[in-house]
């Protein structure tokens, strides 16, 4: 809008030019357009389940630590089963860190073909050192794990 001055002359009225400006300044104060990264948190599990092995980032500490914990564990396993035993099918990885300081333990549940054929679900078991994500020795059999009452111990790793 135009506004008159006593000599006829139109003027550009200040408050309308002002607008544009004042819109511009408030959208550049807003930021920019791309969003800033959330922040990471820590992982805080020992749990690794057979989904979480395709995330980009390892949602578990140990292979956060470590990206070839998982594969060294697994090669570990597979190099103490017993002949005749073939393939080998991740399930999950659990360690149990007791907070009243007693022993920490590890479980690798799988699933094998025995010589026959036949689908198999097997466990390996051992000690487990949650600073360092250090799996000890480990005896495993047929069953889900060493407190499952149907259980068989069917190999030991031998120690190196």
């Amino acid at each position: 809008m135009r506004a008159r001055k006593r000599s006829g002359l139109t003027r550009p009225n200040r408050g309308a030019a002002a607008w544009p400006v004042a819109l511009l300044t408030m959208l550049c104060a807003c930021g920019s357009s791309t969003q800033a990264p959330a922040p990471s948190t820590a992982p805080t599990s020992y749990s690794i389940r057979k989904a979480d092995l395709y995330a980009a980032i390892p949602n578990d500490i140990c292979r956060s630590r470590n990206a070839a914990f998982l594969n060294g564990l697994v090669q570990r396993v597979s190099a103490a089963l017993p002949p005749g035993t073939s393939s080998f099918d991740f399930v999950d990885f659990q360690a149990v860190v007791p907070k009243n300081g007693k022993a920490a333990s590890a479980v690798v549940q799988f699933r094998t073909s025995g010589p026959d054929g036949t689908p198999v679900t097997m466990y390996a078991a051992g000690s487990f050192d949650p600073k360092t994500c250090v799996v000890g020795p480990m005896t495993g059999g047929v069953g889900r794990g060493p407190h499952d009452p149907h259980a068989t111990v069917t190999f030991s790793e031998k120690e190196t």
